[in-house]
């Protein structure tokens, strides 16, 4: 009797708490198999006719028991699922490069009436809070997850994980935990498993609550601040952005900021920049020189206006061979290379110059640009160049005029950057290759 007195009690405040958010139209919901997004699809039917469900498959070593607990929800709830399977791209996080690709999908399958309801909790939006607050975010990073983005809705923003979890387990439906979950290498787990409950337990029972409620005061100031930089007008052409330099010059910095960091995703596919970009940009709206931020983009005055459009690109470097030893030029490049038959007194500190076992390597290399799917042998396995130039912090828009240097095997060499996980020097090298890059006009 007193669990289904609990269950009654807590199912109805639930659905009073999901009904606050609902908005007219279709509803579907990503259920990933575990407790949060099963309550919200059981709140959902509850409210709602004709709502359905998406799971998102990351074909993960796990994710057949995420699968299966997923669509036995959905049958319990006598709802319809569709799982649509998204493989994420490799990188440096493979839990951001997921995230990317179940929004792509989940938005992708909506019609024109539909809305998204994802299972957030309270919990997700304190761990999201002091995630951002660890990284020295901005207000906007402070107000955590949205409640609403586009056509996506969180109504669960407002209920515990505990709740979610105690709910699912009375209403007896046939979640799943997700065992990533456990890992407390990943930032969020750690936040989730060890910074929180350390926290609650040494300063503030009632932290996580504190984290919310610091999202949602700053969360009204946000809107408002947000408004007064869509006010300010936008001019976007084919392949630049302007925004009026003197209304930029006299405007609050913090409406200024947010005006220029829209301009910014515009050019930036959604990036809205760093805080050293935001200043570049609002040092030329006030009369400062030209400058050009990274992933090739030039911003300058434009009459009244400052425009942020792209640099001039550099000729993409053609395919050459490079004789060894020998002297190369490649655009704006210049690799060298010369044998020593003694051991170097000291190796090379900069990624401009190596040292190669010269008997291991051919006589002659090809210097050229990046290919689809170039990878770099590292200790144990192969390394993406797309990761090795992101590790490096070399923009995107910089990648494809970068020379890497191959052999019939592979990557062997990609100057400033890093080198291949071959022709390492030891005891038995007899032949010591020295090869260094020098780009015109640096030091």
């Amino acid at each position: 009797m007193a669990g289904s007195r609990r269950l009654t009690g807590l199912s109805e405040e639930v659905v009073a708490r999901v009904d606050e958010h609902l908005p007219d139209g279709s509803l579907v919901v990503a259920l990933s198999g575990g407790a949060d997004s099963a309550v919200c699809a059981w709140a959902a039917g509850r409210l709602r006719t004709g709502v359905r469900a998406v799971h998102i498959d990351h074909g993960w070593p796990d994710a057949g028991a995420l699968r299966e607990a997923a669509l036995t929800v959905s049958r319990q709830l006598g709802m319809g699922c569709s799982v649509v399977e998204a493989h994420p791209s490799a990188g440096p996080s493979p839990e951001e490069q997921a995230r990317l690709v179940r929004y792509d999908a989940l938005e992708s399958g909506l019609d024109d009436d539909e809305w998204l309801l994802t299972g957030h909790t309270m919990d997700d939006q304190a761990e999201t809070v002091l995630g951002n607050i660890l990284r020295g975010a901005g207000a906007a990073g402070l107000t955590g997850i949205p409640r609403r983005r586009g056509r996506i809705i969180r109504p669960l923003l407002d209920v515990s994980r505990a709740e979610t979890r105690e709910l699912a387990t009375l209403l007896g439906l046939s979640w799943t935990d997700d065992p990533t979950n456990l890992d407390t290498s990943l930032r969020r787990n750690a936040l989730r498993r060890e910074v929180i409950p350390y926290l609650e337990t040494r300063f503030n029972p009632a932290f996580r609550t504190a984290l919310v409620r610091l999202a949602s005061s700053l969360e009204e100031d946000e809107h408002l601040l947000e408004a007064a930089a869509r006010a300010v007008p936008l001019e976007i052409g084919t392949s630049t952005v302007r925004l009026p330099a003197p209304l930029l010059s006299t405007l609050p910095v913090a409406v200024a900021t947010r005006a220029v960091r829209r301009a910014l995703r515009s050019v930036h596919d959604g990036y809205p920049g760093s805080s050293a970009e935001v200043a570049a940009i609002m040092s030329v709206a006030q009369g400062g020189s030209p400058t050009e931020l990274a992933g090739s983009v030039r911003v300058e005055r434009d009459g009244s206006w400052v425009k942020l459009g792209p640099s001039a690109a550099p000729a993409q470097p053609a395919l050459v061979s490079w004789r060894i030893p020998g002297t190369v030029r490649v655009g704006a490049w210049i690799l060298e290379a010369w044998l020593e038959e003694i051991p170097p007194l000291a190796f090379p500190l900069s990624p401009f110059a190596e040292v190669f076992d010269a008997d291991i390597l051919p006589e002659s290399v090809v210097v050229r640009s990046v290919e689809p799917g170039d990878g770099m042998a590292m200790v144990e396995g192969t390394k993406l160049l797309s990761d090795v130039f992101g590790e490096a912090q070399i923009a995107p828009a910089q990648r494809s005029h970068w020379p890497v240097v191959a052999t019939a095997d592979g990557v062997i060499w990609v100057p400033g950057v890093r080198r291949a996980y071959l022709g390492w020097v030891g005891t038995a090298t007899r032949r010591y290759l020295w090869v260094r890059a020098t780009l015109e006009g640096t030091a």
